[in-house]
């Protein structure tokens, strides 16, 4: 806000919740878990999963990242924030069971978030972006 205020230009805040789709980055440690669970499947191993796998993510697809920030870049904001994200999530347990594949635990690393789920309202009502694309017709389509 204070650099609005300063310079008098729109900025804006989007907060992706964990983004997957075409052109995943596929190495490091933080690679995003669907792009894991993807090179996985592809090589014929079980998916890891971290801790109990009832942690639950909102995923978006990336698709509905640029049109979502598009439609911000569209309007005149003064240091808002808005969610870009889908408002659904899911269990780890539950995207290994849409992959269709056997899994095995890793320990829990300390500090782990146990649910995101992004508030899409206020992006919904303020600019009218709402995500299309759903994760489970995503892997289908990896099939």
């Amino acid at each position: 806000e204070m650099y609005s205020k300063i310079f008098n230009v729109s900025t804006v805040t989007a907060r992706f919740y964990n983004v997957y789709g075409p052109r995943n980055p596929e190495i490091g440690e933080y690679t995003p878990i669907i792009a894991k669970f993807e090179q996985l499947k592809k090589q014929g191993k079980p998916l890891t999963v971290v801790g109990d796998g009832k942690q639950r993510r909102d995923f978006t697809h990336v698709f509905d990242i640029c049109e979502g920030l598009i439609s911000l870049s569209t309007g005149t904001w003064r240091g808002e924030i808005f969610n870009l994200g889908t408002g659904t999530n899911y269990s780890i347990n539950e995207i290994v069971e849409m992959f269709e594949c056997e899994k095995i635990h890793l320990p829990n690393p300390p500090g782990e978030s146990r649910e995101t789920k992004a508030d899409i309202s206020k992006t919904i009502e303020k600019t009218g972006w709402k995500p299309k694309y759903k994760l489970e017709d995503y892997i289908k389509e990896l099939k």
